[in-house]
C-alpha cells in the first residue's frame, strides 16, 4: 500500500521544473501548449491529462506538484494545461479541447467555474474514459443533462474543515466566548460549507455576533477584522475559510494590540499561515492538502485505467495545525507532514 509522506520528495524537482515551464509558456501567450508534450515521466504506463486552475497559484501549482510526484511513482505520463487565471472559463475549456482531440487515457479536471468544461468531456464520457474532478465540483445536474459521467470526485469536504475551524478554536477560546466569523464570497458554495461546517461545530458553546463577506481579498479582511475589533473589544476569536483572508485578519489583531488575546483561525494552512504559526502570530490553522489532492487524483486514474471499481467521492483529509506540530508542517510544506500518512484510497 503506498502512502503519501513516501513520495513527498519523489519526482519534487521534475515537478517543479515541469511546472515552471508550463506555466512560462501560459504566459507568453494564450496557446495551448502542446499536448502531445508529456508533462513529466514518458512511459508505457498510461497518458493522463491534468487541467487546472492557474499555476502561479501556490495552491493549485501544488495540486500540479503532487500529481507529477504520483504520476512518477506509478510510471505514467502526465500532461498539465491550466487556466489563466481563476475566471478563464473559456480559456481553460479551450485547452482541455485539444487535450481532448489528442487523446488520453484518463482526464482530471480542476475547473474554472462547475460548468466551464462539460462541452469539452462529452466526447470524453462517450468513450467512457475516466474523469476525475478535483478540488471545485461539476455540477453534477449539468453534466447528466450534458451527458457527461464524472467517474469521481477527489477534494476536500468543506463542511468537514469548517468543523475542524471550530474545534480549533474551541481549544484556543473560553465556552461562551464571542467570536465573529470572515467570509469568502457570498454565494461561492465552498465558503458557504464551510462557515456552516463550523457553525455547526461550536452551535450552544460559542456566541457568533456576526458574520461579514470579504471576498476571499486580504486587504479587505483585514479592514472588516479592525472594525469588527473597534465595535465590539469583547471579540476572542475570528473564524475565516480563507488563509490569505487569515493573513490579514491576524495584521488587525496585532496592530489593535490584541496578539494572543483574540484568536485567529483560517482554512487553507498556506506557506504563510504556518511560518505565522510558528513565529508566534496565529494560534492554528486548519491545513488542507492540494498537494494530496494531486496525489490522489493520479491515484485515482492510475486505478481506473487499471478496470478497478473506484469510490463516487474521495475525501481529502485535513489537519488541525498549531505551535506544536507547525514546524513540521512547514518542513513537509506543501506535501503531509511526517506521521501524518494517508494511505491510497484507490488500492
Amino acid at each position: 500500500m503506498t502512502t503519501i509522506t513516501r513520495m513527498r520528495t519523489a519526482g519534487a524537482a521534475a515537478a517543479t521544473a515541469t511546472i515552471l515551464a508550463l506555466a512560462l509558456a501560459g504566459c507568453a501567450g494564450t496557446e495551448t501548449p502542446d499536448a502531445t508534450e508529456p508533462g513529466g515521466t514518458t512511459t508505457e504506463g498510461g497518458k493522463i491529462a491534468f487541467v487546472i486552475k492557474p499555476l502561479d497559484n501556490t495552491y493549485f501549482g501544488a495540486m500540479a506538484e503532487g500529481a507529477q510526484a504520483a504520476a512518477d511513482e506509478a510510471g505514467v505520463e502526465l500532461t498539465v494545461v491550466a487556466a489563466e487565471n481563476v475566471t478563464d472559463d473559456s480559456g481553460q475549456a479551450s485547452k482541455l479541447n485539444a487535450l481532448v482531440t489528442a487523446g488520453y487515457d484518463c482526464y482530471v479536471v480542476n475547473p474554472t467555474s462547475q460548468t466551464n468544461l462539460l462541452t469539452g468531456l462529452v466526447p470524453v464520457s462517450e468513450a467512457g474514459t475516466p474523469i476525475v474532478n478535483l478540488d471545485l465540483p461539476i455540477d453534477l445536474d449539468a453534466a447528466a443533462d450534458a451527458g457527461v459521467d464524472v467517474t469521481t470526485y477527489v477534494g476536500t469536504n468543506n463542511e468537514t474543515a469548517g468543523a475542524a475551524g471550530g474545534e480549533a478554536m474551541l481549544g484556543l477560546v473560553d465556552e461562551g466566548s464571542q467570536v465573529a466569523l470572515i467570509g469568502g464570497l457570498v454565494a461561492d458554495p465552498g465558503n458557504i460549507a464551510r462557515l456552516a461546517g463550523f457553525e455547526k461545530a461550536v452551535e450552544g458553546k460559542l456566541e457568533i455576533t456576526q458574520t461579514v463577506a470579504a471576498d476571499f481579498d486580504k486587504a479587505k479582511a483585514k479592514s472588516a477584522a479592525a472594525t469588527i475589533l473597534i465595535a465590539n473589544p469583547d471579540i476572542k476569536g475570528f473564524f475565516t475559510p480563507s488563509g490569505d483572508m487569515a493573513m490579514g485578519i491576524q495584521q488587525a489583531v496585532e496592530e489593535a494590540g490584541k496578539t494572543g488575546e483574540v484568536a485567529v483561525v483560517g482554512i487553507d494552512g498556506t506557506q504563510d499561515q504556518l511560518k505565522d504559526i510558528v513565529a508566534g502570530g496565529q494560534p492554528a490553522a486548519i491545513e488542507q492538502f492540494p498537494y494530496l489532492m494531486g496525489v490522489q487524483s493520479v491515484q485515482a486514474c492510475v486505478a481506473a485505467m487499471g478496470g478497478a471499481d473506484i469510490p463516487d467521492n474521495v475525501e481529502t483529509p485535513v489537519l488541525i495545525v498549531t505551535k506544536d506540530n507547525a514546524q513540521a508542517a512547514l518542513d513537509a510544506f506543501p506535501a503531509p507532514p511526517e506521521g501524518f500518512e494517508v494511505p491510497n484510497p484507490f488500492d
